[in-house]
């Protein structure tokens, strides 16, 4: 009989027990730890991903270049009509002379993100134009803020073009980084000859 009784009585310890930790497992305070819990791993995958620098670009590849020759007009959006100031969007544009839009361009497109670049990242244009039988030779510097696009255009605006109908005989472009590390070259077929 004293077993049983110990039996029941730890029975009883035993259901007492368990129902305090069913009681103190209440719902709301699951939930709330559940919670805090979930929103500590997401900080953390946030910072984690955010602290992993994405490796500096060494070479990028010129895929085409388009020349062309754009009208001041071809450039005006219609929120210039309304501000009086241009509006790039999501393009990357340098001029020779930044004062006049019109000009022969050469739309250079990358097989990576301009905004990918290394900071200090500027490019040297070459080009034999009806101008002078001399090589021209022009130095570009990327801006600082880039937009996410796999496009430059660069244009010879001015006075470095002065002629609508003219075309380049020759050209060469070689972006380089800040230290003058070549990142890309590309020619025109006459630049060889």
């Amino acid at each position: 009989m004293a077993k049983t009784i110990t039996k029941i009585a730890d029975t009883t310890k035993y259901a007492t027990s368990r129902t305090r930790l069913l009681t103190s497992l209440h719902p709301s305070r699951i939930y709330s730890t559940m919670r805090l819990l979930f929103l500590a791993l997401l900080s953390l995958l946030c910072i984690s991903c955010a602290s992993t620098k994405k490796p500096a670009i060494t070479s990028v590849t010129i895929l085409d270049i388009k020349p062309r020759y754009i009208e001041t007009e071809d450039f005006k959006r219609v929120s210039e009509y309304m501000t009086g100031k241009e509006n790039l969007g999501n393009r990357v544009m340098i001029r020779s002379d930044k004062s006049d839009r019109a000009g022969y361009y050469f739309v250079l497109m990358l097989d990576e993100k301009v905004r990918d670049l290394p900071a200090g990242t500027y490019i040297e244009g070459e080009f034999y134009t009806p101008k002078t039988l001399d090589k021209q030779d022009y130095t570009f510097q990327l801006p600082s803020k880039l937009p996410n696009s796999k496009e430059i255009f660069i244009g010879l605006t001015g006075e470095d073009w002065p002629k609508k109908s003219a075309v380049p005989a020759a050209w060469r472009f070689t972006i380089k980084n800040s230290n003058g590390d070549v990142l890309a070259r590309e020619k025109s077929y006459l630049w060889s000859l």
